[in-house]
């Protein structure tokens, strides 16, 4: 006997539907009918199987992890899981080979810093007189050298006089290139800083999904609630990590995944919890409504 069988003598012992089955977990009809006839393949992974098999089990008042064990060679944990694995590599992989070049991200600052100096530079050649015509038009023809004579002769400016324009100049150049540069170092550690995105893909029949893309090293979930909110919490083993009413003076909950691939949480009163990852809200859909909850996080690193 197979444990869908299993799952489907006891059901029909005790006199219940699918419908009734499905009332209680939350969990498809069409799932349900797939476990009893181990159709895992129609299944959305290896996570959902096990999740929704030990739920299976608990509503049926079975042990559900004494059931999985007896009937591990069964159910085809091992193959999908290492298929699971090949594509989160793959996928970081593709994501590393991808990556812009370090010395790219430098070129904007190169380029402002060198227009910077030119524009200095030009402003300095124009006050030296270097595009000017003052040479020719204070020249004056050999001929009329003897008329003029007389007239008082200007003195072109003292070379001390230079050297303090060139002086202020070459100050304002390096003090507006440092401006620049501190400016531009700046920008570049908001862009490298790290951060994380959770996205809400779907919600239907009290099930929500969600996609985290993080590019932190540490992640930390944290749940309180402020009434009374019975919670599980579970990794993509099915390794519990919570399971208790938790209520606003045990709050907050504080778990680390920054190893997990999945997470797996069940809650009720969902209008009383607040879940957050990294201090970052999770938004519950606009269309949730009372009743036990089930949310599926699928985490991706860069």
């Amino acid at each position: 006997m197979g444990i869908g069988e299993r799952l489907k003598e006891e059901r029909e012992r005790q006199k219940m539907t699918l419908q009734d089955v499905q009332t209680m977990t939350k969990i498809q009809v069409r799932y349900l009918d797939a476990i009893e006839q181990e159709r895992f393949n129609v299944m959305p992974g290896s996570f959902y199987v096990r999740a929704f098999i030990k739920e299976y089990a608990t509503i049926l008042g079975l042990n559900p992890d004494e059931l999985m064990e007896e009937y591990k060679s069964d159910l085809p944990f091992d193959q999908e899981e290492q298929v699971v694995l090949s594509r989160v590599n793959s996928s970081k992989k593709n994501s590393t080979s991808v990556k812009t070049p370090a010395v790219f991200s430098f070129l904007p600052s190169v380029i402002v810093v060198l227009l910077i100096i030119g524009i200095v530079l030009m402003v300095w050649l124009f006050r030296q007189g270097i595009f000017g015509g003052e040479d020719d038009n204070n020249s004056t023809p050999a001929d009329n050298n003897d008329n003029n004579a007389g007239e008082e002769v200007e003195l072109p400016p003292t070379q001390e006089g230079n050297e303090g324009n060139n002086g202020e100049n070459q100050d304002q150049s390096n003090s507006e290139e440092d401006t620049s540069q501190e400016d531009n170092q700046g920008d570049e550690t908001e862009a490298d800083e790290p951060s994380t995105d959770i996205v809400l893909d779907n919600y239907e029949n009290n099930e929500s999904n969600y996609t985290i893309t993080t590019s932190e090293e540490e992640l930390t979930l944290e749940i309180t609630s402020n009434n009374r909110n019975w919670l599980e919490i579970e990794d993509q083993s099915g390794e519990s990590y919570y399971t208790s009413t938790l209520t606003e003076d045990a709050g907050p909950v504080e778990v680390d995944i920054s190893d997990f691939e999945e997470l797996y949480l069940r809650f009720g009163a969902p209008e009383a919890i607040n879940i957050s990852i990294n201090g970052k809200q999770i938004s519950l859909s606009e269309d949730i409504q009372a009743g036990v909850q089930e949310a599926w996080f699928t985490i991706e690193k860069q």
